[in-house]
């Protein structure tokens, strides 16, 4: 009879979070799901009191990358990394002999990782974190862009940057906002076009990323949070999520 794994499902999207375990679904004879987090310090307490055998671990997240999680761990379990970085940046997990699952994760992909822990019994845990967030910031590719293609139909639209006000994600929509009050649907995740914006975009909550550059107020509100008045034709009003405080302070100087 084979071994059975307990794991930790970590990454910040829930969306995200209910794939992975509906895709599991077909490995329960390998794997048991026994907890989830949301956030990086959410992690690192549901790995030290569960105490997983593996945990699928998302690298970017508002509070703590996935790296940072594994330094602060005083335990650390089988490693499945979960990322949106494009394909050039991945021959960096493979020259440290971990295990990844690129976005969108598909299920064959998935089965792999599954077969390489029944095979192995165990994978690379002795990872140099700080070689391979060097070796990632080196493959990663400068920035270019400046508009985001967006697909309606067979047609192509480019949102310039400078038009963009915000993102918003809706159930398992995400939608752009520009200055004018335009709103244009795209099938990327918040989390994969966090990852191709430009600096001036910054993700203040979960569901919200703004153009830093539109702000036209921000005043405090309840709980530590947040209150940003947009510069666009409606004057959006977004309140941040209380995880991002302490980036927010740092992001803004405050």
């Amino acid at each position: 009879m084979s071994r059975v794994y307990k794991a930790i499902i970590v990454d910040d999207e829930p969306a995200a979070r209910r794939l992975m375990k509906n895709l599991l679904l077909e490995h329960t004879d390998t794997v048991e799901v026994i907890g989830e987090a949301g956030n990086g310090r959410e992690a690192i307490e549901k790995i030290e009191s569960l105490r997983p055998d593996l945990v699928f671990l998302d690298i970017q997240m508002p509070d703590l990358t996935g790296f940072e999680v594994i330094e602060k761990l005083q335990r650390k379990p089988n490693i499945i990394f979960t990322t949106a970085y494009e394909q050039y940046a991945i021959k960096a997990f493979e020259t440290f002999s971990i295990d990844y699952l690129l976005k969108p994760i598909r299920e064959e992909r998935l089965e792999q990782s599954i077969s390489k822990l029944k095979n192995f019994g165990k994978l690379d845990s002795g990872i140099d974190i700080t070689g391979l967030q060097q070796i990632i910031q080196q493959l990663k590719a400068p920035q270019k862009a400046t508009a985001l293609p967006i697909k309606t139909g067979d047609r192509i639209n480019l949102l310039r940057f400078e038009n963009i006000c915000y993102l918003e994600a809706q159930d398992k929509y995400v939608f752009i906002f520009t200055t004018e009050g335009q709103k244009h649907l795209t099938d990327q995740s918040l989390t994969l076009l966090e990852e191709k914006l430009p600096p001036q975009f910054y993700r203040v909550q979960k569901s919200y990323i703004i153009n830093k550059e539109k702000i036209k107020e921000m005043h405090k509100h309840f709980n530590g949070r947040y209150l940003f008045t947009m510069d666009d034709k409606n004057s959006t009003r977004i309140i941040s999520g209380r995880t991002y405080n302490d980036s927010i302070k740092a992001e803004f100087d405050l």
